[in-house]
């Protein structure tokens, strides 16, 4: 055999032989099961007691530990909440960082009385942070409330009335607001109006 036939065949064998470094789907669902089981059991959660806090049945959460099943995005969030560990840190293995939310999954968690709808839910970005967003009618009154955090909006469209405390601020699509959600706040819709929001919890 000549000297290049010869290299030409061990690098053939030697591809073959080369198993891929690159995790199918199915052991990415593993470890990741694998990694919400440990921390679960480091926090001394029983499986029934997790998947109550978050809202899904025993046989769901016990799915998904075991790789049978791929959790959605808005599960794997509040998983990542209860637990006290960011999303990252369960789905990361040496590759960039993608969650893409499809539009069904935002519609899954709007509010159907108020039609807010959370774009970001708590766990994806910080366990501290939620991004939300709603169209708002004319006339509709969001009596005063508090929050245990800070908000921030910013009107795409409308008028609105936001009252922090005692005094009144009258904003117009293209305005924004931050406030301290602590003290009594209120909305008073002027104008039709749609509004991305951020709410930073307290922790």
């Amino acid at each position: 055999m000549k000297k290049d036939e010869h290299m030409a065949s061990r690098s053939k064998q030697s591809k073959k032989g080369k198993k891929s470094s690159v995790p199918n789907q199915q052991e990415l669902l593993k470890r990741i099961g694998a990694k919400i089981r440990a921390e679960r059991k480091r926090l001394g959660l029983s499986l029934e007691a997790l998947a109550k806090k978050v809202g899904i049945s025993k046989m769901t959460l016990h799915r998904i530990e075991t790789g049978a099943t791929a959790p959605s995005i808005v599960n794997l969030a509040e998983i990542s909440f209860h637990l006290k560990k960011p999303i990252e840190s369960l789905i990361k293995e040496g590759e960039p960082k993608v969650v893409v939310i499809r539009e069904k999954e935002l519609n899954g968690i709007m509010d159907p009385e108020s039609g807010i709808k959370i774009l970001a839910p708590r766990g994806l970005i910080s366990d501290r942070i939620t991004i939300t967003s709603a169209e708002l009618d004319t006339g509709l009154v969001i009596h005063p409330h508090t929050n245990k955090g800070f908000e921030w909006a910013y009107l795409t469209k409308g008028r609105a009335v936001v009252t922090v405390g005692n005094k009144k601020y009258e904003l117009r699509a293209g305005d924004s607001i931050f406030y301290d959600a602590h003290f009594p706040h209120s909305i008073e819709i002027k104008q039709k109006i749609h509004y991305i929001g951020l709410f930073l919890s307290d922790g």
